[in-house]
């Protein structure tokens, strides 16, 4: 049965505990193991919002303060799960997709602890889906499907919510991806009949497409749309050269390099801005997949062959903190672990975390302050539990499933001096926890070697 308790009023703290407020377990929102599954968090108006269910409201929006953690809205009556997801702020209010019958999943505002309907754009219990919500020009784009013309691009101001372009017109979707902004358009992939997913542009009045790299219902199917300075990068395929890099000045496509010469691919990926420079990952024949670097309107350039000869050091989770770039890498003697890139030294292991060649794998890197990383990472001892660097310290702070299995901490953020992250231990299943960066005491430290 429902309670019937105010919304703002429902709280559940951790009172007995003997951990300070925001250290450790914060809530245990289905008490025992069953999983309460936080996600989705967002740092709004000095508040950390997340969706949360708790099994009595369902999937909801639950806000944290620091000290205690509330439910906030009641999207889908009762036990329903809502299933808040893509929380974002726009226009200073906090907007989100949720399921609500009889709309389907559709676009919402928060209005204090109320949710509200932006428009049913599906127009009936058949979601509409929206995703990709980019801020141009002080308007709101994202790509939604209204059942009539499949997924295309829509926009907001505030007042009025209608479809920007039927790009593919007829019920087939042009499937808008990658939107990003380039002076005063916005550049984006995106389908069409006889040319298939080539790039587009919208320059605040019409939608054209910016560049038609393999003429044809194929199409070049660009992706990892990446502006640095006054350029667009991405990846793109033609018959002659593969998946190679080009860029995009808002008027001209031109080819970057053909990494890996002839029609096999070099693949770039993980396109990343950091320091003014564009750093990606790409295969060639000789090198493996590496890390590579580049000025803009400049040739890239092989940042380094980290695992040496034509073996795949595979770089990834590229994250850019401050004048330092970290990722992951393996160089054939640690495994996958974390490394990181300054102009000064340029690419150096950080640390074998778990020492020997299983890896460590470093994943969901997050900036805590100028000195500070956090990331998630597996040793053989602990499993995958929370850690992190200064890049020359680095150090285990959590050991919340004690053992080898690891709580898989995911969902980081940073909430004042607090680093929350969803959990999961083998009493209260995935749950919300916090974590103090000036009091945590480290289980396990590497130094660089």
């Amino acid at each position: 049965m429902k309670r019937l308790l105010p919304l703002l009023l429902l709280s559940v703290v951790i009172g007995a505990c003997s951990k300070p407020p925001g250290d450790g377990l914060i809530l245990d929102a289905i008490p025992g193991p069953d999983a309460g599954n936080p996600n989705q968090m967002l740092v709004w108006e000095d508040n950390l919002y997340l969706q949360l269910n708790d099994n009595i409201y369902g999937s909801e929006i639950w806000v944290y303060d620091g000290f205690e953690l509330k439910r906030v809205t009641d999207i889908e009556p009762g036990s329903g799960n809502a299933g808040p997801a893509r929380l974002f702020a726009y226009a200073d209010e906090l907007y989100f997709t949720a399921l609500k019958e009889p709309y389907g999943r559709e676009l919402f505002v928060l209005k204090g602890d109320r949710d509200q309907l932006i428009k049913d754009i599906g127009d009936s219990p058949s979601s509409s889906a929206p995703v990709g919500f980019t801020e141009f020009k002080g308007t709101l784009f994202f790509t939604a499907n209204d059942n009539i013309n499949g997924y295309e691009m829509w926009q907001w101001n505030g007042t009025d919510l209608f479809m920007t372009s039927n790009i593919n017109p007829g019920p087939g979707s042009s499937n808008p991806s990658w939107y990003t902004v380039l002076g005063d358009q916005l550049v984006f992939a995106a389908e069409q009949s006889g040319h298939g997913t080539e790039l587009f542009r919208y320059d605040g009045q019409e939608v054209s497409m910016a560049a038609e790299l393999n003429p044809g219902p194929s199409g070049s199917r660009p992706t990892e749309i990446t502006r640095v300075g006054d350029l667009v990068y991405f990846a793109a395929y033609t018959p002659d050269l593969g998946i190679e890099l080009w860029s995009w000045d808002g008027e001209t496509e031109a080819l970057v390099a053909d990494l890996r010469e002839g029609t096999d691919s070099s693949s770039p990926r993980g396109l990343t801005e950091h320091a003014g420079r564009l750093f990606f990952s790409a295969s060639t024949e000789n090198e493996g997949i590496e890390l590579w670097s580049l000025q803009p309107g400049e040739t890239p350039e092989l940042v380094r062959d980290i695992w040496e000869g034509d073996r795949d050091s595979n770089p990834q989770e590229l994250h850019s903190h401050g004048d330092v770039l970290y990722f992951a890498a393996d160089d054939g003697e640690h495994g996958l672990e974390l490394w990181d890139w300054t102009a000064e030294a340029g690419a150096r292991l950080v640390a074998d975390l778990d020492e020997g060649s299983m890896g460590s794998d470093p994943h969901v890197i997050l900036s805590y302050d100028e000195e500070w990383i956090y990331f998630a990472a597996r040793t053989q001892r602990f499993g995958v539990e929370m850690w992190r660097s200064n890049g020359s310290t680095s150090e285990l702070v959590t050991d919340i499933w004690a053992g080898s299995f690891g709580s898989t901490p995911n969902d980081f953020v940073v909430y004042k001096d607090q680093v929350c992250f969803s959990a999961a231990d083998e009493t209260h299943g995935r749950e919300f926890w916090c974590k103090q960066h000036a009091t945590a005491t480290p289980i396990l430290t590497r130094s660089r070697q």
